[in-house]
């Protein structure tokens, strides 16, 4: 077992990273008192990593700070993106690629999201050359753009692939800065919830078990997939992360808790359980989740507190990870009834 690092160890080995400052650095940690006394406890804070300045925030802005730092390193000119229509990191990508002065390129698809509003729209309102091919032509297309580019000359940086295990460097920062805001307000959390796609939970269990810190991360999916070989392939990841930094870890797929359970159909379709997490908070606290993401992982954490998993006197800090442009394009299946005489 190695001996444990103190923050300030951990936040010398990250000093030693290629880093861009982009992110409105700390993010508040806010108490959600009224949602949690709707719920019947236990007390939920919520890390709001949807402040995190640049582009409406988010999780990635954090994260590109390393991941892009490796870009500029190498002479990047471009920033290709590909997701879903209404991808909250093709929106950052764009942004990301205006502050820096790069060109960005998204290959997006023609889905049923796809209208000139949310995520899309501030994409293209920051200059970015904007495809949606039909999704089965979408890989292909992704393909060709980048030989397109290499072809005229640029250097093309895919930021969902190209050096993205530094975008896990991110919340070993961001894990940083809570344990930082939670020491301060004598606060001891039983659980960390978050949207577990990769990078970001990969962040914050290698800084806590870097710290050597007992604490549940369970994530919740936005996609479907098998628990256990996501666990599995998480564990390979974290260990790459922490190789990088050069902290004698060993990680099994015990140390990474993710559930799909909650996803439902599929990736980006809104569920029962992720439409009542974002009316619960929206009429409880003001606060705004996002369809495909944060409203997911937040309907994992209201069913694990009916459950019973959680006690009044329990402590949980949410990661919300951004994604709210994405709203203006789900009105429809928020259900929520519009009367046009009263508005």
């Amino acid at each position: 077992m190695a001996t444990p690092l103190t923050a300030d160890q951990l936040r010398q080995r990250l000093s030693r990273l290629p880093r861009l400052q982009l992110a409105a650095l700390p993010t508040p940690l806010d108490d959600l008192p009224r949602f949690s006394e709707f719920l019947g406890g236990p007390r939920i804070l919520i890390k709001r990593e949807d402040l995190t300045g640049l582009a409406f925030g988010g999780n990635k802005i954090r994260e590109f700070e390393y991941q892009i730092a490796q870009a500029v390193e190498t002479d990047c000119d471009v920033l290709v993106h590909s997701a879903a229509a209404q991808s909250n990191q093709s929106r950052q990508t764009a942004a990301v690629a205006a502050k820096l002065g790069l060109k960005a390129v998204m290959v997006g698809r023609a889905d049923a999201h796809a209208q000139p509003q949310g995520n899309l729209l501030l994409t293209h309102l920051c200059g970015a050359e904007v495809h949606l091919p039909p999704p089965d032509q979408q890989s292909q297309q992704v393909d060709a753009k980048m030989e397109e580019l290499r072809a005229q000359g640029h250097t093309p940086f895919h930021t969902s692939t190209d050096a993205a295990i530094y975008r896990s460097f991110g919340y070993v920062d961001g894990f940083l800065e809570l344990f930082d805001q939670i020491q301060k307000r004598d606060i001891r959390p039983n659980a960390i919830y978050l949207c577990s796609g990769a990078y970001t939970h990969i962040g914050l269990v290698v800084a806590a078990k870097a710290l050597g810190l007992e604490l549940r991360i369970v994530g919740v999916s936005p996609s479907p997939r098998d628990d256990e070989k996501t666990a599995q392939k998480l564990a390979d990841q974290a260990a790459q992360s922490a190789a990088i930094l050069d902290l004698d870890l060993h990680f099994t797929p015990e140390d990474f808790e993710s559930y799909a359970e909650f996803v439902g159909p599929n990736y980006g379709i809104v569920t029962d359980g992720s439409r009542e997490a974002i009316q619960l908070l929206a009429r409880n606290e003001g606060l705004f989740l996002d369809p495909c993401y944060t409203g997911k992982a937040m309907a994992g954490l209201i069913a694990h507190i009916r459950r019973g998993w959680w006690k009044q006197d329990d402590t949980i800090l949410f990661i919300h990870t951004g994604g709210t442009p994405a709203l203006f394009a789900y009105s429809e299946e928020l259900g929520l009834e519009f009367n046009p005489e009263k508005g």
